[in-house]
């Protein structure tokens, strides 16, 4: 395996992208820049040292991005992307015949390096989740007040309580204004409430009196501690690039024989409505087959429901699993 990194370089909101030169592998593909990691050098230190040759500039390599691992039938490549700041220096390209500055929405206009193309869905993946985070940090308040007297999931509630031991250890992933951690405390359990937006997390905190988490779902880093989890509405805005690795902690971090509640929107479509939110959208069928890479867990039911929001009916998918035995 052939370890390479690669530069996100970003401009006033642009994304660096150079073409391979005529004569080369893989010439006229789009590609971030970098190159081979040699003997005795870290990988930042590889990036730094690709990009004064490639190009004539001082960057600083910052942040892990995403892995890329290709097989292109001679070779497997590790291409590892890191976000890089350019310091100084104006751009000479020697492997590349030509650079362009795009904006996210327009990566996937070019023909790309097949190894890139995960780096290129990873940059859209985080662009869609800080449009969406962006979006609730500007309107906590308004969402709060519209989501604290929903009813229509208290079935669910109920049915997930009656799966619980008493004194139960509960996560409340997305927990939003508190109120069914509220409902949960107020039952007899434990509960940590977590949510990505801090401004919503400080008003759950007063709902429940007792701090509430400010943590992404796809950072959650715990093992065997919970005996509940709660995400009512709390993964769908997760890209589906990262819905699996999402699971994969949430299921670490529940005890075996632990309850998981989740919640989507009923559809087959993901992406971003009208005010910028990203949404992943399932169907039964899709569900099953997202579950079914998970063979730790037990599905117990999978139902349709529909709500009221906003003056009009939303469908709504309700999953309920069991992690098994270890």
């Amino acid at each position: 395996m052939i370890t390479v990194t690669a530069a996100i370089i970003e401009k006033d909101g642009l994304i660096l992208a150079a073409r391979r030169r005529p004569g080369s592998h893989l010439a006229g593909y789009w590609e971030f820049p970098g190159g081979k990691l040699e003997a005795g050098e870290t990988e930042k230190e590889c990036l730094a040292r690709e990009l004064r040759e490639e190009f004539d500039i001082h960057c600083r390599v910052g942040d892990f991005l995403a892995e890329s691992i290709y097989d292109d039938g001679l070779k497997v490549i590790r291409l590892l992307g890191y976000r890089v700041r350019h310091l100084g220096g104006s751009f000479h390209c020697r492997d590349h015949d030509r650079i362009v500055w795009l904006p996210v929405d327009r990566l996937r206009t070019l023909t790309w390096a097949p190894a890139d193309i995960v780096l290129v869905e990873a940059i859209q993946a985080e662009n869609q989740i800080e449009a969406t985070l962006t979006y609730y940090r500007d309107n906590a308040e308004t969402y709060i007040r519209e989501t604290i007297d929903l009813a229509g999931h208290q079935p669910m509630r109920r049915r997930f309580l009656e799966l619980l031991a008493p004194d139960s250890l509960l996560l409340d992933l997305g927990c939003g204004s508190g109120r069914d951690s509220r409902y949960f405390l107020d039952h007899g359990h434990r509960v940590t409430a977590v949510d990505a937006v801090a401004a919503i997390a400080e008003c759950a905190a007063t709902c429940l009196g007792q701090p509430v988490r400010v943590q992404k779902a796809e950072d959650l880093d715990e093992t065997a501690i919970y005996d509940g989890v709660w995400a009512c509405a709390g993964l769908l805005h997760i890209p589906r690039s990262r819905i699996e690795a999402t699971f994969a902690r949430i299921i670490r971090a529940l005890r075996p024989r632990g309850i998981w509640y989740m919640s989507f929107k009923k559809g087959e479509s993901a992406g971003q409505d009208a005010k910028g939110r990203y949404f992943n959208n399932y169907t039964i069928p899709m569900m099953q087959q997202l579950l079914g890479h998970f063979p730790q867990l037990h599905i117990l039911e999978i139902s349709e429901s529909s709500a009221p929001l906003r003056g009009e009916k939303q469908q709504w998918l309700n999953i309920l699993v069991v992690k098994k035995e270890e």
